[in-house]
């Protein structure tokens, strides 16, 4: 691939991938044996080891200047690119006061909306992250399509909550006196003493010094501050897992990397304002404005009919999302990935190797079988794994990813959703609904009907006290409709050929018990209920109109729902994966999760090991290990399975005495009960020394080479051309040039291109589309009316172009001055 890192208008980092197809094959699995990964903290030291062979490829992402030069320069050492990185300023909104009596101005909603025009996003990107960063105000990512579909309300907000220090002061003093502190000596004090603000900035990259840059902003506003420099690792207990009312930070210095290329961000305001998706004890203490929370709700679950209700939900959550400001977004990062040369594997364009569950499947190092390759991350093993409420970093993630499997696979040049376990889906959608299917998906028939009614039989809910499901016509016995129906056929070698890596084969037990607990845990008459669950669990109920199993052995059901999404794909429903953002378990082994938290002694969620002073359950290491092992003997001697007057029906004796003995044997040979049924399998955890090693799981059906075909993503160049001076009346027209690698991009790759005009003061004066002329270009028209409605002086114009082979937008620009 080419050595240069390609700025796209020094607005998005185009993402460029080095993976080789190979040769057919016999081999399953994996190209490799085993792999290794290391926790190395420093990008520079890692780029070091990469030099030296001691690590293969650094699997964090890094805006770090010298060391992606030092990069550039080696010609043993090449990167991916990726733009899902972003860097916020969380802060901690409880109060007004915490547990001891401190005043907490971040508990003033006005005082964390001033905080948006107290940092300069420009200065941070130039001169913070050296210019491999861009402005970020809002969730959404710039490079994603959501930012384009809204981009003239995103350009207005920018402009609104742009730098601004006195605006920021005046709106915090306002609140400050109204809180009831008092400025002494340009210091504000409550109480008598000085209100110190807690600066809790993460050690290992930029966001050290966006610490330090944020006291200083502070401070000049009448703070004082104090900056506790940690890894994320050592933050985490504190701003995560903490009771936020015990006052021990103010601000984090936070880091998110999108996983995929997202399609539709709805979902990020339920993530970011709401209690709804995150059980930590921060997001439980939320109070999210009452609209921002009915939006990002409606937005979640999709309640609008056509594209314009959603552009207007999506532009008043984004106001309400800056009046909120749980957290305040800085920069996206235009970030690389280090890696030896020889190294390939599949890395998704917004969230790298670490976003991607094909990495496993992928990485090899040049045309080797077997042998071991070392990944190096900033962090290794943060927080306890397990699928129901375990940890979520991306820096677990990884290794999570390559022990499990789904029934389908994210394309990580688009986002969309390819088959894997999945063989089709027949897909209906309510009349005039907004959903539609990309080309080459001819396992998706999409149909659309005015009335899609649910079958009396399918199930509506889970009934937590009875242990039973109660059916549509019990829960509405006068009948209900459904937005979507999408009717999943797995392969019919589903059964036969899916594996637990201790040797069970997947039964219908694992798709059962998992879906139960999505709605038991939210239940107070759940023995294992937890109120971090309950939100979660209102959303899910609020759409879900209904599952009905067709047929085990093939396995086929249809899933009826109030929820759907643009992309036809992404309707579908896995409930051979229910649970996969926490990774994936077994129904044997989530029996003894559930045996440890009924007994108090393990917890799921992090905020319920925090109430029941519980240990936070891990599978893969830990004090967890010792008191799951009890439950198994317990579950062993009793022939345990949960939900046992439901599953009777479903699973046989001899199944859960097999089961039972397998997780013994497991467990006495690994020393954990990290089981998973992907690639590669979890040979051993070791929490002190940071280290985690896989290796090849030789009983996985599929081929190695299966997911050969991501080669390099068509990431669309754009260049933009037309006069320098437009007369006031007259037609301008401006040609867009887009191609990718010198060779003319075809119009039908193109989904749009989208246009604005930007005034001198940053104002949208003008919108619109271009229109195709011939492959590689297109044309931009103003009209004499359009050009006379400009203010005269100086004027931009934004070119946004959207391809359909890849994900992610491309923007080009043009200057030009209006003459009267």
């Amino acid at each position: 691939m080419s050595r240069k890192l390609v700025v796209v208008l020094s607005l998005v980092l185009v993402v460029a991938l080095s993976f080789s197809a190979f040769a057919a094959t016999d081999r399953k699995a994996t190209w490799i044996d085993e792999v290794i990964i290391v926790q190395e903290t420093s990008v520079n030291t890692a780029i070091s080891r990469l030099q030296a062979g001691d690590i293969d490829i650094w699997a964090s992402s890094s805006s770090d200047v010298t060391a992606f030069n030092a990069v550039v320069n080696d010609p043993n050492l090449d990167f991916f690119q990726v733009f899902g990185s972003y860097t916020e300023i969380t802060f901690n909104p409880v109060g007004p006061k915490f547990n001891d009596g401190r005043l907490n101005p971040l508990s003033s909603r006005r005082i964390r909306e001033a905080t948006n025009m107290l940092i300069d996003r420009d200065y941070i990107a130039q001169e913070i992250y050296g210019g491999l960063a861009v402005p970020k105000y809002t969730l959404l990512n710039s490079s994603f399509v959501d930012y384009a579909r809204v981009v003239e309300k995103a350009r207005e907000l920018e402009l609104k909550y742009a730098y601004n220090l006195e605006a920021a002061r005046a709106i915090i003093e306002e609140e400050m006196t109204a809180m009831g502190a008092e400025l002494v000596n340009g210091i504000w004090h409550y109480d008598g003493k000085p209100i110190e603000i807690k600066v809790l900035a993460r050690s290992e990259d930029e966001r050290a010094a966006l610490g330090d840059y944020f006291a200083e902003q502070l401070e000049k506003v009448g703070f004082t501050t104090s900056i506790d420099y940690r890894t994320g690792a050592e933050a985490s207990p504190i701003w995560m897992m903490g009771d936020p009312w015990n006052g021990e930070w103010h601000v984090y210095t936070g880091g998110w990397l999108a996983p995929v290329v997202y399609r539709d961000q709805g979902h990020i305001f339920n993530q970011m304002y709401t209690r709804r998706t995150m059980t930590q004890p921060l997001w439980q203490a939320l109070e999210p404005i009452p609209e921002l929370d009915e939006i990002s709700d409606k937005l979640y679950r999709k309640q609008f009919s056509t594209m314009e209700e959603r552009k207007a939900l999506y532009e008043r959550a984004l106001e309400l999302a800056f009046e909120d400001s749980p957290r305040i977004f800085v920069v996206d990062q235009t970030a690389f990935i280090p890696r030896r040369t020889e190294i390939a594997v599949a890395s998704d364009l917004a969230g790298g190797v670490a976003g991607t569950g094909l990495w496993p499947s992928t990485i090899r190092r040049g045309n080797e079988v077997g042998g071991v390759v070392t990944i190096g991350q900033q962090q290794v093993l943060v927080e306890p794994w397990n699928p129901v409420g375990g940890s979520n970093w991306t820096f677990d993630q990884l290794p999570m990813r390559a022990t499990f499997d789904r029934g389908f696979i994210t394309d990580p040049f688009t986002g969309n959703y390819v088959p894997h376990r999945i063989a089709r889906m027949d897909l209906t959608v309510r009349e005039g609904l907004p959903v539609s299917k990309s080309p080459g998906s001819d396992w998706v028939e999409l149909n659309f009907a005015e009335k899609i009614e649910v079958p009396g039989d399918a199930w509506a809910e889970w009934d937590a006290a009875n242990q039973r499901w109660i059916t549509v016509a019990e829960k509405w016995p006068e009948g209900v409709t459904a937005e979507r129906k999408a009717v999943m056929y797995y392969r019919d070698d589903l059964w036969k050929t899916a594996k637990w890596h201790d040797g069970s084969p997947a039964s219908i037990a694992d798709v059962l018990i998992p879906f139960i607990i999505s709605f038991d845990q939210g239940m107070e008459a759940s023995p294992i209920y937890d109120p971090a669950a309950v939100a979660g669990l209102q959303t899910l109920l609020a759409s879900f109109r209904g599952l009905k199993i067709l047929s085990v052995d093939p396995f086929i059901y249809e899933y009826y729902s109030d929820a759907w999404y643009l992309d036809a794909e992404q309707n579908l429903s896995d409930l051979y994966a229910v649970m996969y953002n926490y990774g994936k378990q077994p129904w044997h082994t989530l029996a003894l999760g559930i045996l440890a938290e009924i007994n108090g002694e393990l917890a799921f969620t992090a905020s319920k090991a925090n109430t029941l002073d519980a240990e936070w359950l891990g599978y893969q290491s830990g004090p967890s290990l010792p008191i799951l092992d009890k439950w198994l003997d317990y579950a062993i001697e009793t022939n345990y399975v949960p939900y046992a007057e439901f599953m009777k029906d479903w699973i046989t004796e001899e199944e859960i005495a097999s089961r039972y003995a397998n997780a013994k044997k497991w467990y006495q040979e690994k020393e954990h009960f990290w089981i998973g049924d992907g690639p590669m399998y979890l040979e051993r955890a070791y929490p002190v020394e940071k280290m985690v090693h896989l290796k090849r799981f030789e009983d996985y059906s599929e081929p190695a080479d299966k997911w050969a075909i991501y080669d390099e993503p068509r990431v669309a160049e754009v260049e933009v051309s037309g006069p320098a001076r437009v007369s006031s009346g007259s037609e301008a027209v401006f040609e867009v040039e887009i191609t990718f690698k010198g060779e003319a991009y075809r119009i039908e790759d193109i989904n749009e291109v989208k246009f604005l005009v930007l005034d001198a003061a940053g104002n949208v004066a003008l919108s619109g589309q271009g229109e195709g002329v011939v492959d590689g270009l297109f044309q931009i028209v103003l009209t004499p009316e359009q050009t006379a409605s400009l203010p005269v002086g100086s004027n931009t114009l934004d070119v946004i172009v959207l391809p359909t082979l890849v994900g992610g937008a491309t923007f080009g620009s043009h200057t030009f001055v209006t003459l009267p």
